[in-house]
């Protein structure tokens, strides 16, 4: 099989790369429209987009502006012909059994292309201001609130109703009808132990937030291949199969050094009001996961940052794939109309991994 590709749509302002100098990236419909498309005649497998209800401000006003996932993907499914369409759901913030109905509503308009990217959610700030943050208790207990609701999910969908009764949700013969025609997958971001075993246990594919070091890949193969090996041995453990995704902002030139000088470029235009807001909330959760990858590489929102040549990056992806066993990656880029463009014509035609579906 050949290793599939998707892209992380722009639905946030400043796309993800907290610096004045890339495009400032505004979340419109017609932007998130033609990417989606344009990644769709590409070839693409997938087009996932996050949630967010809170930006961390700064310069940029980065992420402030903002669409809803669920109604951008249902307004994606009727125009969008193959590709998978996958939005974000933060637990804290959506019922699972609206959640379910939503999800079995769009999938009735794109069936066999939905899935549901699940969200535990660790940005205090973002939920304390609709009244819905749990406590701080929440940062160690976020993988067992997400577990009850997907088991609620899960039962709602394959059934049509659910009796669970648990710590977090109480459900008293609840229903959906009608219930989706095809099985909804998810894709969960969990990098922590406990995250990884969530997935092995209720999810398909997770995210893999490591690697980015082009000129070090042999120790990106070894971490990669760490974390796609422990998933599968404790998926298997439970009679599941599970993949990964690797997550890459991408940063390309016609050559290593252009694509360094442009790296250096936006380096030097940081938000370092943004940066300092998303540190602080990072910093409040003491697990490791997520935000632990975010106060390492804050400024590319914890994404392994892809710098080099058109021919070096094609060679990278290649190799993670052939000997890290990733199954699939997804892609930002600082420009998502013309770096995406330079994607199509420069990087992907020089992808063996890709060689076979083409």
């Amino acid at each position: 099989m050949p290793m599939e590709i998707g892209i992380f749509l722009p639905i946030a302002k400043g796309g993800f790369i907290m610096s004045r100098n890339v495009p400032p990236t505004w979340p419109t419909w017609d932007l998130n429209r033609d990417v989606t498309l344009k990644c769709e005649a590409m070839g693409f497998e997938f087009a996932l987009s996050m949630v967010k209800f809170r930006g961390f401000g700064g310069d940029t006003e980065y992420w402030d502006y903002a669409l809803d996932s669920f109604t951008l993907t249902a307004a994606l499914a009727p125009i969008t012909k193959t590709i998978q369409l996958f939005p974000s759901v933060t637990n804290l913030s959506l019922h699972p059994a609206v959640a379910a109905r939503m999800a079995a509503t769009i999938e009735a308009v794109c069936p066999g292309r939905f899935g549901l990217n699940i969200v535990s959610g660790w940005y205090k700030e973002e939920f304390n201001q609709m009244g819905l943050w749990p406590g701080d208790v929440h940062f160690n207990s976020r993988y067992d609130y997400a577990d009850e609701y997907v088991t609620i999910l899960r039962e709602l969908w394959s059934t049509g109703k659910s009796n669970f009764k648990g710590k977090y949700f109480t459900m008293n013969d609840a229903e959906i009808k009608p219930r989706p025609s095809t099985n909804i997958s998810l894709v969960c971001a969990g990098q922590s132990e406990r995250g990884v075993k969530f997935t092995a246990e209720k999810g398909d594919r997770n995210f893999i937030i490591a690697g980015g070091n082009i000129h070090d890949i042999e120790d990106d193969i070894k971490k990669i291949r760490a974390v796609t090996s422990s998933l599968r041995t404790q998926a298997s453990k439970l009679g599941r199969k599970c993949g990964t995704i690797g997550l890459f902002n991408i940063i390309a030139a016609d050559t290593d050094a252009d694509a360094l000088k442009r790296f250096d470029h936006i380096v030097e235009g940081a938000d370092e009001k943004a940066i300092r807001t998303l540190v602080g909330q990072a910093e409040l959760d003491k697990s490791e996961g997520m935000s632990a990858s975010l106060k390492k590489k804050s400024m590319f929102m914890g994404l392994p940052t892809l710098v080099g040549s058109h021919a070096t990056i094609a060679k990278y992806l290649d190799r993670i794939y052939d000997e890290a066993n990733v199954d699939a990656t997804m892609f930002a880029f600082p420009d998502f109309v013309h770096d995406l463009d330079s994607f199509g014509v420069n990087i992907l035609p020089k992808m063996e991994s890709r060689r076979a579906k083409h």
